[in-house]
């Protein structure tokens, strides 16, 4: 009984003591690869930013539900 009760009482140490180590706060390693390019810089929008902009509001205007479901609808 007295064995179980030391061995209860080594592992409630060892788990509060296991709670105190501290993590490492280290920087990590920056990304060293190449930068990445504008989503409007492609064959697409030939770096046009406006033209870009406007072809994602046309194509979340087309994702809305309330636009794309009939209004007659019964």
């Amino acid at each position: 009984m007295k064995s179980t009760l030391k061995a209860a009482a080594a592992v409630a140490a060892v788990l509060l003591l296991g709670g105190c180590t501290e993590i490492a706060q280290e920087p990590g390693k920056s990304y060293a690869g190449k930068e990445d390019s504008k989503p409007y810089a492609g064959d697409q929008f030939k770096g046009d930013k406006a033209k870009w902009e406007g072809a994602l509001a046309e194509r979340n205007q087309k994702q809305n539900e309330y636009d794309r479901i009939p209004a007659d609808k019964k």
